[in-house]
C-alpha cells in the first residue's frame, strides 16, 4: 500500500505523462484523498473525467452503511461517480472469540442490493467483487440483478488458477489480477513461499534476454495473453513507462506455457496468514 505522500505524484505522472487511464484504490488503502487531489490536477490540465476509469472498494467495517462508504469515497476522490466499486473482501466480519455469534457482518446479499441501488441512482457505474471464491460467486450470481463485472484476485505465474479463470470466462466475469508480478516484497507470505521471486526465475530471465524486455514486462505480457486485466502496482514514477510497454511483442505458445509451468498454487495473500480472526477462516479450502 503506497502512502498518501507517494501515491499523489505517481498518479499525476501516470495520467499526465504516461497515458494511464485506470486508477485502482480502496478505502482500506487510506490514499483516496491524495488520489482525489491528483485527479483534480489532471482535470485542470485537460484530462476529461469520462476518459478515466476509477475503481475503489468497500471494506469489512463499512458494510453496515454501504451508501455512507460510497459517499465518503466520492468525497475523498472529489468525484461525482465511481466507475467500478468492489466488495474488497467477501469473507464476513468475524470476532472469533464470541462463540456462536462470531459472524458480525451484514449479509452479502444486503450489501449487494445496496450497491445495485446506488448503480440505479448513478453514484456507481459498475459493481464487482474482490477475493471472491467460486462458491461465493455462484451464490451471488443466483440473486444478483446487476451481475458482478469483475473479480479482482491474486494471479501470477506461481498461482495460475486456470480452472478459476475458465469458470469466470464462462460467466462473462472478467478476472483482474492483483500482485501480477508476484508481490516479491509482501511480508505476509507463509514461510514456505518466502523464497519465491518471479523476477529471478531462469525461464523469465531467459525470455527477458531473448526479447529485450524486462522480466516484469515478460510476466505482464503473459497475463495479457491469457485475457486478464492487470493492475501492476508501483510507487516509482520510473516504472510507469516500463509497465506500460508490454503490448508490442508476443511470445510463442510454448514460451507462454513455460511460464504457466511455474505454477505452485502459491497464494501469498492468504487470509489465514493475517492473524486475528482471519487466521481462523478456511477461506481457500
Amino acid at each position: 500500500m503506497a502512502s498518501e505522500g507517494e501515491v499523489g505524484p505517481v498518479v499525476k505522472a501516470a495520467i499526465l505523462e504516461h497515458g494511464y487511464r485506470q486508477i485502482d484504490t480502496a478505502s482500506l488503502y487510506q490514499n483516496e484523498d491524495a488520489i482525489g487531489d491528483a485527479l483534480q490536477e489532471a482535470f485542470a490540465a485537460g484530462i476529461k473525467r469520462e476518459d478515466l476509469y476509477i475503481t475503489t472498494k468497500i471494506w469489512q467495517t463499512e458494510k453496515d452503511d454501504v451508501e455512507g462508504a460510497v459517499r465518503r469515497s466520492l468525497k475523498k476522490l472529489k468525484l461525482d461517480y465511481i466507475d467500478l466499486y468492489l466488495i474488497h473482501a467477501m469473507t464476513p466480519k468475524m470476532v472469533w472469540e464470541d462463540g456462536k455469534d462470531f459472524i458480525k457482518a451484514t449479509p452479502q446479499h444486503k450489501v449487494w442490493a445496496e450497491l445495485e441501488r446506488l448503480v440505479d441512482e448513478g453514484l456507481i457505474k459498475s459493481i464487482g467483487v474482490s477475493n471472491c471464491t467460486i462458491p461465493m460467486l455462484i451464490d451471488l450470481w443466483s440473486y444478483a440483478r446487476h451481475k458482478p463485472v469483475i473479480n479482482q484476485v491474486e494471479v501470477h505465474p506461481y498461482n495460475v488458477r486456470e480452472d478459476f479463470v475458465q469458470f469466470h470466462n464462462k460467466l462473462g466475469v472478467k478476472i483482474q489480477a492483483y500482485a501480477p508480478l508476484g508481490a516479491n516484497n509482501f511480508s505476509g507470505r507463509s514461510d514456505k513461499y518466502k523464497g519465491l521471486n518471479l523476477l529471478e526465475e531462469p525461464v523469465i530471465k531467459a525470455l527477458s534476454e531473448k526479447y529485450g524486455k524486462s522480466p516484469a514486462q515478460i510476466i505482464l505480457n503473459w497475463h495479457l495473453h491469457r485475457g486478464l486485466i492487470i493492475i501492476p502496482k508501483t510507487a516509482k514514477v520510473t516504472r510507469l513507462q516500463e509497465n506500460f510497454q508490454v503490448y508490442d511483442f508476443k511470445l510463442t505458445e510454448e514460451e507462454y506455457q513455460s511460464i504457466s509451468a511455474l505454477e505452485q498454487g502459491a497464494k501469498f495473500f492468504d487470509p489465514r496468514n493475517f492473524g486475528g480472526s482471519w487466521g481462523n477462516i478456511p477461506y481457500y479450502d
